[in-house]
Order: structure tokens, then C-alpha cells, then sequence
């Protein structure tokens, strides 16, 4: 019994002297872990290639959420990634056409460069990595001097810590390409397929090479892949795959009558078999080049679980434009203003998101910058165009309070001499003023209406989108006399989109909200 009492009594002593020194000594601070940040971004992408992405759709799309109203301002490569690193329409970040001096990478290092989304996330504490396509023309434009070009070939640009991105060589082949990593160039080029390089580079990044840490948080990854753009690379381990697949044949394949459209469409011929059959073969090799991206996503994903950050980590896929094989009797191609070209898939997971959460608000990719700041506390040194879609995602906000997102110039619009079945420009084409002419357009998209003005001759096309989707009448196609034989209903819409596209074309920060 006395041992028994002896017994309690010196547990007692214990817990009251545990007590005392918990007491005594502070409790360790609690350290947030800042969140990590993967954007993929495709090339020349449209929804019609998602139904043979199963790995983006399942680990992405499935687990966060698809922004099914995601738009570009035009659907012209390097506008639209200087968009997605700047937050601004091209009127406010000067990039407007793939090639100097309209655009292109020389247009982007002169105006906003330096102070672009990179630099805020460093300033920020961010640990910042790119691999793949950064901007058209880079390092410098062929035009320029042969010994600047030879100077640039080293150049990694300011905000990137971690730098992977070709610099001589055709990477659109994805074969026979030199890289820049990190700012020593390949004394050889190399033949491996470029895809797979960027892949493995990415889930080394994860893995802990050069000193990223996704354990600790505070890492931004940029993986831009050349796939699907032309000429469609992709291993020779897919070269007899999906050779069953045929191109979508919706309404606006093929259109039955565009002669309420403008220039090239209202004069576009149907479709030959013949051609329908080329663009059934551009479709297969479109879906065999995006195999080795899909499954890139595969491997990142798992190896974020495997090293225990996938939790704390955001990951975006999205297209840079998107892509027209034979819609309103278009060729294969892009640089227009409907639906499959400026309208692209977007995809995020994150902590916060509810898996198969589904936007249907009206977002671009104007919206990515500040998104990507909100998420890692980082700020930009100007007025971003874009707004934060973060308490969107999160069921924060039911709706985005935004009148309609600006759509673009169409700057290096379909080159007419392209060779059959690429109705595409060159890269380094150059437009002059008498082809611009034929597509040179603004336009406004809002939750249900799009309206496009041409910007050299008076006319217009208005689209229902909700109860038009395919965009096969336009409500518009004898200016003033359609206008006049409306409701006042409908005229009030109208006045109200041409308002809102006035306002947009010289927007800047909160007032292209």
C-alpha cells in the first residue's frame, strides 16, 4: 500500500516538473510553408486534343479545377506567353506578333523583361525555373548581327534561377536542337527528343536538383512544351498509334454557308474530301505529339507525391492559343477570332480547390500573373490587366465581377502563299500592311456574347454563344441595317458590348475589369 501511495506521489512530482519546464519554455514558432507552383503550358493546344490527355485530365483536371471559359487575347504564340508573364493585354506589354519588330522575344526584352513575373517571385523569396519554349525569336532575331547573336546564345534572363530553353536548332522538330542550361550552351546538339529532356529535367527539379526544395515550399516551375505545334513531333514509338482517330466533326466544321463572316471565311470555298482527309492526318499527328507531354504530367505528379510536396503544391496546365482545322471552312491554323482558337483549355490543382470543381466564369490568360502572386504572396511592380482568380477557385466568391475579357489584333494573320495544308505563317514572318488588312480585328467575349470589330473596314460580327456555340450566325451581318431591324432589347446588348470593347482596347489595370 505504501509503495503504491510512494509511486503516485512520485508520478505527480514528475508531471508537475514537465509541467513547469513546458511552462517555462516557449513553444517553437509554427513556420508556413509557402506553396509550390507548377504552369505548364502547351503550344498550339485546343480542346480537341484533351480526350487523349487521360493523365492531365485525371491528375489535374479531375483532382482541381477546369476552367471551362479560359480565353487568350489573340492566338499568336508570343503574345500570348507574354500575357501569361505579365498579367497585361498587349497593348500595355508591346508584344504583339511573333516576330520583330512588332513583337517576338527582342519586343519583350526591351519593354518588360526586366520586371516581368519571374522578378516577383524572386523578390518575393521564390526559387524559379523555366524549361522549354520562352519566347519566339530567342535569343535574337535572325536579322541582327551575327555577333550579337553569338553573345545572346548565353543569356539567361532575370528572375530564372534554374534556365533550359533552346537557342539554335529546330525545337519545334524536337530533334537536333542546342540548349542553354543555365547559361552554358551545348557544345553539340543534341538528338534526344526534346519533350522527354524537359520531362525528366522537371522531376529532377522536384527530386532536389539544383537546390530546389519543393519539400520546404517556395518553388515556381514553368514547363513549356513545344507540342503539339507543327510539325506535330513526337516519338517514333507512336508513329503507327491512334491511326483509327478522325478529326470532330461538329457544326462549324466545314460550315454550311459563311458569307455573314468577313474576308477570308465569307469567301472560303467547303471542304474537299481530299482535304478533310489531310486534316484527319494533321489530327493524328497532332494527338501522337502530345503523348510525351501527357505523360510528363504523369511523372510529375507522382514524383510530387513521392517526395511528400504534392499537398502544398499548385499545378496549371494550359495552351498558349488554341488551334482551327477546317471550322467555317478555315484551314488548319490559327491567328482568328472563333471559339477554337482563342478559346483554350485550363486545368488547376491546389490546396484549396475542391476536385472537379468546373469555372464557367469568362477568365484568360491575362488572369495567370496575378493569380500565380496571390497564390505566393509576391507583387507586381505595375497594374496588371488580369484579375486574382484564387477566391474563384476556392468558393470564396460565387462569380467574377468583370464586364468581359479583350480579344486581340490578330497581328500576323494567314500568310497566302503557305503551302497546303498549313494555312500558317512562318515564324519569322513579318506582315505587311496590305495582308494585315484581311483579319487585323478586336473583339469582346462576356459570359454569353462575343463581339468582334474589324479594324480597317465597318463591319462587325456579334455571336449568342450560349445559344450559338458553334458561331454560325453572326446577329450582325448588315451593320446598321441589322443593327436597326433589332429589339430594343437587343440593341441595348449591343451598345453595351461596343461600350465595353472601347473601354478594353486602351484598358489599363482595374479599369479592364
Amino acid at each position: 500500500m505504501l509503495v503504491g501511495v510512494a509511486l503516485s506521489l512520485a508520478l505527480v512530482v514528475l508531471s508537475l516538473g514537465a509541467m513547469t519546464t513546458s511552462l517555462s519554455r516557449p513553444a517553437e514558432p509554427r513556420v508556413e510553408k509557402r506553396p509550390n507552383l507548377v504552369l505548364i503550358v502547351a503550344d498550339d493546344l485546343d480542346s480537341t486534343l484533351m480526350p487523349f490527355m487521360p493523365h492531365v485530365r485525371r491528375l489535374i483536371g479531375d483532382q482541381g479545377a477546369t476552367l471551362d471559359r479560359f480565353y487568350v487575347e489573340q492566338g499568336t504564340c508570343c503574345t500570348s506567353r507574354a500575357t501569361i508573364l505579365s498579367g497585361q493585354y498587349a497593348h500595355n506589354h508591346h508584344v504583339e506578333a511573333n516576330a520583330w519588330p512588332l513583337g517576338g522575344f527582342e519586343r519583350w526584352h526591351a519593354d518588360r523583361e526586366q520586371d516581368a513575373l519571374p522578378v516577383w517571385l524572386n523578390r518575393a523569396g521564390y526559387r524559379t525555373a523555366l524549361m522549354g519554349k520562352y519566347f519566339n525569336e530567342y535569343p535574337a532575331p535572325a536579322s541582327f548581327d551575327p555577333e550579337l547573336r553569338q553573345s545572346r546564345m548565353s543569356f539567361v534572363p532575370p528572375g530564372w534561377d534554374d534556365w533550359m530553353v533552346p537557342v539554335q536548332g529546330n525545337a519545334y522538330a524536337q530533334r537536333r536542337y542546342r540548349l542553354n542550361v543555365n547559361g552554358a550552351v551545348d557544345p553539340q546538339y543534341r538528338e534526344t527528343f526534346l519533350d522527354d529532356v524537359l520531362g525528366d529535367h522537371l522531376t529532377s527539379l522536384v527530386g532536389g536538383s539544383s537546390g530546389f526544395d519543393l519539400g520546404a515550399g517556395g518553388s515556381f516551375l514553368y514547363y513549356a512544351s513545344y507540342s503539339p505545334h507543327t510539325p506535330y513531333a513526337h516519338p517514333a514509338q507512336y508513329d503507327e498509334a491512334f491511326g483509327d482517330v478522325t478529326y470532330p466533326r461538329t457544326a462549324a466544321f466545314d460550315e454550311a454557308d459563311t458569307t455573314d463572316k468577313l474576308g477570308m471565311t465569307a469567301t472560303k470555298r467547303p471542304l474537299t474530301p481530299a482535304y478533310e482527309a489531310e486534316i484527319d492526318e494533321a489530327f493524328r499527328e497532332r494527338v501522337r505529339s502530345v503523348q510525351t507531354l501527357d505523360r510528363n504530367v504523369r511523372d510529375l505528379v507522382e514524383a510530387l507525391r513521392d517526395e511528400g510536396s504534392l499537398e502544398d503544391t499548385y499545378v496549371m496546365f494550359v495552351s498558349d492559343n488554341g488551334y482551327t482545322m477546317g471550322e467555317h471552312r478555315r484551314e488548319i491554323g490559327k491567328y482568328n477570332q472563333f471559339e477554337e482558337t482563342v478559346r483554350v483549355p485550363m486545368m488547376i490543382r491546389g490546396p484549396g480547390i475542391t476536385p472537379g470543381t468546373v469555372v464557367d466564369d469568362v477568365t484568360g490568360n491575362v488572369d495567370l500573373a496575378p493569380t500565380i502572386a496571390a497564390i505566393t504572396g509576391a507583387q507586381a511592380p505595375y497594374a496588371v490587366d488580369g484579375v486574382d482568380l484564387l477566391p474563384r477557385l476556392t468558393g470564396q466568391v460565387a462569380t467574377l465581377d468583370r464586364d468581359g475579357l479583350l480579344l486581340g489584333r490578330a497581328l500576323l494573320p494567314q500568310y497566302r502563299t503557305a503551302p497546303s495544308p498549313i494555312d500558317e505563317v512562318p515564324e519569322d514572318f513579318v506582315a505587311d500592311d496590305e495582308i494585315s488588312r484581311l483579319n487585323d480585328f478586336t473583339g469582346v467575349v462576356t459570359r454569353r456574347w462575343k463581339l468582334v470589330r474589324y479594324s480597317h473596314l465597318p463591319f462587325e460580327e456579334l455571336y449568342d454563344l450560349a445559344a450559338d456555340p458553334d458561331e454560325l450566325t453572326n446577329l450582325l451581318p448588315d451593320g446598321a441595317a441589322s443593327y436597326a431591324a433589332m429589339t430594343p432589347q437587343q440593341q441595348q446588348v449591343v451598345t453595351g458590348l461596343r461600350s465595353a470593347l472601347d473601354r478594353l482596347q486602351g484598358c489599363r489595370g482595374s479599369a479592364c475589369r
